[in-house]
């Protein structure tokens, strides 16, 4: 684990690679004095000779000189912070600069002889935790913007790193604290007989607080099987019989030859994944194997893989093409209706610029048993009713619930597994609030359950996890 200390830190926070602008962050206490050693203030709004010197939240034209020689690094923009009003809630400093290489490597070598190391992982959303500038999960979800590939993944990171999450789990804590001292009270204190109706009245208090927080953390946990969609991506598998029109489809969903296509049955041989956007939600794409017997290792092999990314996913298109029978549709998905559950299947029909199956009816008929209820024709060549199964995507990602519109969709399943814990301890709290004997259960139980609350915001989180989750951080951020 990293040494940690209040020394002042810098880092490139902008990627690797060649750009026209780059960004070098410096945090800490003293950091402007100490860039003062390396820096040159060519203009600044009123004369301000040294970067130490100019006010919070204002820029200066400038260059990086060498410390040793005074040669001239480059030409830069400095931008001052002061604390405690900066993203690390320490002074800070921000330099735009050019985005060679080279650039940036002799800014950071002339910071570090000024007495700036280099930052960790993670190290400046650290300090901002550490300094309180914001919670756990709302730092947890700085890396989440960085990731985001669409728009809904943005719109629920940026919620989480507003920290509407960690404000929606304060209240549940804040209630249940209120429940826990009336809990106290009870257990620490005798109470006579003429007590009694007093005590039953707080018993009930607690019961009602509890109760009432319940249904709010569940809320809260069963927006994670919609949150998970957006940090791990919706599985979408097309499965089928060989020259079914999987690999078009996935083409034309995708926008490009992602796929080779032939008339040859078993031109894909393995699972083909692509990553795509489809209003908004994440998706991976995923082409498979012709299911069919075969001799050929490397093709059933193939088959295989198919029918494990089918029971993997999330919603499988089964591709039925004009020439398959009643039989040879049956055979196709009766491995996988039975593990995935055909409410999350659709029938496609597909290459209906060829004609229609003669069998439609009878296919339909013969799938409906294995729970299937959606059937649409298609024609990839010509993007007919595409559409429609992009709709499919979208209802089915609409259905799993959840409060995004609120912003307090879980996106992260640290924070699931402890809400979850969390409820649990909760229902036990309650359990053992029913019986009065169990009055010291259920101290402890809800105890227990803002402990694991707790570790959401970072309220109880040990010094070794958060380290460890910071540790995954990029540097620079």
């Amino acid at each position: 684990m990293y040494a940690y200390d209040d020394e002042p830190i810098c880092a490139c926070s902008t990627p690797a690679g060649i750009s026209g602008i780059a960004l070098i962050r410096v945090s800490g206490d003293g950091c402007g004095v100490l860039i003062d050693k390396c820096s040159k203030v060519i203009r600044s709004s009123a004369d301000y000779h040294l970067v130490s010197l100019l006010p919070g939240y204002t820029c200066c034209y400038g260059s990086v000189e060498d410390p040793s020689t005074h040669e001239t690094i480059d030409s830069v923009v400095f931008t001052h912070f002061c604390n405690p009003h900066s993203y690390t809630g320490e002074e800070m400093v921000e330099i735009s600069c050019h985005g060679s290489a080279a650039v940036k490597q002799e800014i950071l070598r002339c910071l570090g002889i000024c007495g700036i190391r280099l930052a960790y992982p993670g190290e400046f959303s650290r300090r901002a935790f550490v300094n309180g500038k914001m919670s756990l999960a709302s730092a947890e979800a700085v890396m989440d913007v960085i990731n985001s590939e669409s728009q809904r993944q943005l719109e629920a990171a940026n919620s989480l790193m507003a920290g509407r999450l960690s404000a929606a789990i304060g209240k549940i804590e804040s209630e249940l604290y209120k429940a826990m001292a009336i809990i106290e009270m009870l257990v620490e204190f005798d109470h006579d007989d003429d007590d009694t109706d007093m005590e039953i009245e707080d018993e009930r208090k607690v019961c009602d607080i509890m109760s009432t927080q319940r249904t709010e953390l569940k809320r809260l946990c069963e927006g994670y099987t919609k949150g998970r969609i957006l940090s791990e991506r919706m599985r979408v598998a097309l499965i089928g019989l060989p020259n079914s029109g999987k690999s078009t489809l996935l083409n034309t969903l995708t926008g490009y030859d992602r796929a080779i296509v032939t008339e040859f049955a078993g031109t894909t041989r393995d699972t083909i994944e692509v990553a795509l956007d489809i209003d908004g939600i994440p998706v991976t794409l995923i082409d498979t194997a012709g299911i069919r017997q075969t001799e050929d290792i490397v093709e059933s092999i193939g088959v295989g893989r198919a029918i494990e990314a089918g029971r993997k996913s999330d919603l499988v298109f089964y591709m039925i093409p004009p020439d398959m029978t009643v039989k040879e549709a049956a055979l196709g998905i009766s491995e996988l209706a039975g593990d995935i559950g055909g409410e999350y299947v659709t029938a496609v029909f597909s290459k209906s610029d060829w004609g229609e199956n003669p069998n439609a009816g009878e296919i339909e008929e013969a799938l409906k048993g294995y729970g299937i209820s959606r059937f649409i024709n298609i024609s990839a060549e010509e993007c007919f009713n595409i559409d429609k199964l992009e709709n499919i995507i979208c209802e089915y990602y609409n259905s799993l619930g959840g409060r995004q519109e609120e912003g307090l969709l879980i996106t992260n399943s640290r924070h699931y597994s402890l809400l979850s814990k969390a409820l649990e301890e909760l229902d036990s709290s309650i359990e053992a609030m029913k019986d009065s004997s169990g009055i010291e259960i259920c101290s402890a139980t809800l105890r227990a359950c803002l402990d694991e609350i707790g570790e959401v915001t970072g309220k109880t989180v040990s010094s070794t996890l958060a380290d460890t989750i910071f540790s995954r951080f990029c540097i620079g951020k």
